[in-house]
C-alpha cells in the first residue's frame, strides 16, 4: 500500500483550443475533468499499474465534495480533512496549433495549524497498513510552511519509505524532513540553490556537474535519492547504489500535466515491489510517457506503459564505488 498526501489537491480542467488569443471569444474543441494534485496524481497512476494506494489531504466546501465523487468515480481510495474556503480548479489550457499549454490556478483552499495535526492523526490511522509515502504539492495559505517536515519525519518514525515532490519554500522547508527520495524539476531545483541550465536548451545542462553537485546533497536533502526531471530530455537519478540517466522514448504529446507525479508513482510502486532503481526509474518513465500521451492530467494506460518500459533508454553513469559525497 502506497499512501498519497495532497494538502492543497485539484480539479483539473484540461480545455483543448486552437490558435488561443486574447480579445476573442474562444471555442474549446473538447474538454477532460480529472481530480488532482500531485500527490493525487501519483493515487491515479499506482492504482491504474495495479498497486493498492489511498489518496490523504485537505478537501474544502463544494469543490472539495466534487472532488471526492471524482475520485470515487476512479475507485481511488481516500481520506481528507475537511479544511476552509474551497479545494482549487485549475484550468489547463492546451494550444493543440502550437501544441503548448498553460495552466491556471488560485489559492482558494485555507488550513491553519489545526490541520496539520489532521494530517499527522491520518497518517497515524493508515500508517500502520502502508509500505510507503508520497508528499506532493504546494501548501495551501494557512498551513505551516514546514509541514511537510513534520509530515515525512512523522512517516520515517513509522517506518515508511517517503518521496518528496514540492516547490518553493514547502520544499526548502520540506528537506528537513529527510525524505528517502527527493524529486524535482530544474526550476524546482533551483529554489534549493542548484542552477543547472534549462530544458529548452539541452546543450546548457551538464550532466556530470550536475550529478556532482547532487552526489553531494545525498544525505542531506534526501537519504537514498535525488531525482531530478528534465522534460523530454528524461531525468538524472544520485541514488547510494549509482548515478542513472533516464531517457523516454519520442512520442506524439497531447498533455504534459501530471507526468512528472506519474514518474513518482511508477518509481514508489517498482521499489514497493522489490525493484532495483532500474526497474523504478524506467516504471516511472514508461508511465510518464504514457501520461503525455494522454488527454486528462495524470492519465496513462496500463497497456501503454508495459508497451513503452522495452523503449526506455536507461544509461548507468557512476556506479556505487564512484558517487562521490562532498
Amino acid at each position: 500500500m502506497i499512501l498519497t498526501l495532497t494538502p492543497n489537491p485539484t480539479i483539473d480542467q484540461v480545455i483543448f483550443v486552437r490558435d488561443f488569443r486574447l480579445d476573442a471569444a474562444v471555442r474549446a474543441e473538447r474538454q477532460v475533468v480529472t481530480p488532482s494534485g500531485k500527490g493525487v496524481d501519483a493515487s491515479l497512476v499506482i492504482q491504474e499499474l495495479g498497486g493498492r494506494t489511498i489518496a490523504l489531504g485537505l478537501k474544502a466546501g463544494v469543490t472539495g465534495r466534487l472532488h471526492a465523487a471524482l475520485l470515487d468515480e476512479w475507485g481511488i481510495a481516500h481520506d481528507f480533512v475537511a479544511a476552509d474556503g474551497e479545494t482549487r480548479t485549475a484550468v489547463v489550457l492546451v494550444d493543440v496549433a502550437v501544441h503548448r499549454q498553460s495552466t491556471i490556478s488560485a489559492p482558494t483552499l485555507t488550513a491553519t495549524s489545526d490541520h496539520l495535526l489532521g494530517l499527522l492523526e491520518l497518517l497515524g490511522r493508515h500508517g500502520g497498513h502502508a509500505w510507503g509515502l508520497i508528499c506532493g504539492g504546494s501548501l495551501p495559505p494557512g498551513l505551516p510552511v514546514d509541514s511537510y517536515a513534520h509530515l515525512l519525519s512523522d512517516a520515517r518514525e513509522r517506518g515508511l519509505v517517503t518521496l518528496l515532490d514540492s516547490s518553493g519554500e514547502a520544499l526548502r522547508q520540506g528537506v528537513g524532513g529527510l525524505p528517502h527520495i527527493l524529486k524535482v524539476n530544474l526550476a524546482e531545483l533551483g529554489a534549493l540553490g542548484i542552477q543547472s541550465g534549462s530544458v529548452d536548451d539541452p546543450e546548457s545542462i551538464d550532466l556530470e556537474a550536475l550529478a556532482a553537485e547532487l552526489a553531494g546533497q545525498l544525505g542531506q536533502w534526501a537519504s537514498d535519492a535525488l531525482i531530478v526531471t528534465l522534460g523530454i530530455q528524461g531525468a538524472l537519478a544520485v541514488t547510494k547504489e549509482g548515478i542513472y540517466f533516464v531517457r523516454p522514448p519520442d512520442v506524439l504529446v497531447s498533455n504534459t500535466a501530471g507526468a512528472g507525479d506519474a514518474l513518482d508513482g511508477g518509481v514508489m510502486l517498482a521499489r514497493s515491489q522489490g525493484g532495483d532503481w532500474r526497474d523504478a526509474l524506467v516504471l516511472g518513465t514508461a508511465a510518464a510517457t504514457s501520461v503525455v500521451m494522454n488527454e486528462g492530467t495524470a492519465i496513462c494506460r496500463r497497456k501503454e506503459v508495459l508497451a513503452l518500459q522495452s523503449q526506455v533508454r536507461f544509461d548507468v553513469l557512476k556506479d556505487s564505488q564512484e558517487v562521490v559525497r562532498r
